[in-house]
Parts: structure tokens; sequence; C-alpha cells
């Protein structure tokens, strides 16, 4: 049998099922952290190294410092967004049922008298109204997250490719600066 959107039972029944779907979605952004820390670990391994060598200027051509720039610009987007990805936000949880149970109903019951099917739509009339509210909250930090999340990876992806390139140019800079020096060991009596 189709159920009718004009049915209030049928309303509440679908937007706590929304609420709780959009409440789950935003746990789960949250969740997924795990991931960027995984980036930013890769990220920060020779981040020491490179950041002597552009601040020494020991290397010589316009690359490595281009690619420099372009890793840390990038980083630092990425981490910007991480930030904000942390910042708590204002998460909507419905009120206690006594509220529609002893302060709705006993308001309701003395303008209503007589009519019960009255007074109980107008508590789920409410309460769908508390429900509506509650998933547009919910809704709204969940798509800021998920894009706060979506951007803090991607631009911490983007910043692997300039790494490399630094890191290549560190690696070929060390193979250079290793040479063996040979030691006459001598005794003296």
């Amino acid at each position: 049998m189709a159920k009718s959107f004009y049915d209030l039972d049928y309303i509440i029944e679908i937007s706590e099922k929304r609420l709780a779907e959009y409440t789950l979605s935003y746990q789960k952004v949250l969740e997924r952290l795990t991931n960027i820390i995984i980036v930013y670990s890769v990220l920060g391994i020779f981040l020491i190294p490179l950041t002597q060598h552009a601040l020494e200027m020991d290397i010589q051509g316009w690359v490595f410092y281009g690619c420099d720039y372009a890793y840390g610009i990038l980083l630092l987007i990425s981490v910007v967004y991480l930030i904000r990805l942390l910042l708590p936000v204002e998460i909507a949880y419905l009120d206690p049922p006594k509220k529609y149970y002893d302060t709705f109903k006993s308001e309701l019951v003395p303008l209503n008298a007589g009519n019960q099917e009255l007074v109980d739509n107008s508590l789920k009339g409410a309460y769908i109204l508390e429900l509506e509210d509650a998933i547009e909250i919910n809704s709204q930090a969940f798509e800021q997250k998920s894009s706060f999340f979506y951007n803090a990876l991607l631009f911490a992806l983007l910043a692997i490719i300039p790494y490399i390139v630094c890191i290549g140019w560190h690696l070929s800079l060390a193979k250079k600066e290793v040479k063996i020096q040979k030691v006459e060991v001598v005794n003296k009596k």
C-alpha cells in the first residue's frame, strides 16, 4: 500500500530516518581523518631537509625553488582546510519527548477541548517542525565538513607532485656530497 506524504506518522518516520542518516554521515567524515594524516606523514618525511635547502639556497636552479614553493603553498592550504574540518560546528539534537507530553500537550488541551485528534496532530506537527530544523542544521554541517575534508585531502595529494620533484633534487645533491676520504693510519713510537 502506498504511503501518503500527508500522513503525519509517515512524515515523522522518514524525517527521523533522514536525521539519523545525516548524523551518521557527519560522523563518518570525521572518521576518515586518518587518510589525511597518512598523507601528511608522507609529506613530512623530508620536510626539514627541504626547508634547509630552501633557506640556505644551496641548490642551483629555479625548478627546485618553484616546486618547494608550490609544495609549501599546497600543504599550507591543505592544513587550513584540515583546521576548518576539526573546528566544531553546531549539530542539532532533538529535545526530550517530555516537552511534547507535558509542556505542549498541557497548552493545547485547553485550546482544543474535546478534540483529541486535533491535539495529537498539533503535537505531531510541532515534532515534524523540530525534525525539519534538525535535518537542515545537520545536512549543512555534513556538507560543510565533507567539503573541508575533500579540499584538505585534495591539496595534500596535489602537494605530493612538487614534493617528489624536491626529493629528487635533495637526493641527487646528497649523492654528490658523499665523498670517500682516504685516511692513513700511522703508528708512532
